[in-house]
């Protein structure tokens, strides 16, 4: 698979993702003796609940671009309708 047009984070998941494969393929290590009791390993995500997590992510992403777009055009628009202004005021006063 190609990597060139993947962010960093991407990539990070993808590499996440191919090492939790290579752990399920290769064949468990010979179980030492318990002393005591472990503790219950935390169940690894199904591959659903993995895609709800990255799709809420790059929702809560998205919302953040949406809000600085929205911010940074009103600020841009703003000194344009500005500039503009100034403009019209300079060479009205120069007649």
């Amino acid at each position: 698979m190609d990597d060139k047009g993947l962010s960093d984070r991407e990539k990070a998941l993808l590499a996440e993702t191919r090492r939790e494969l290579a752990a399920r393929k290769a064949p468990p290590p010979a179980a030492a003796p318990a002393q005591s009791p472990a503790p219950e390993a935390k169940a690894l995500p199904t591959m659903a609940e993995r895609l709800e997590k990255l799709m809420a992510e790059e929702r809560a992403e998205a919302q953040e671009r949406k809000k600085k777009m929205r911010r940074y055009g009103l600020t841009i628009s703003g000194a344009i309708l500005a500039v503009f202004a100034l403009w019209v005021l300079r060479v009205s006063r120069r007649r």
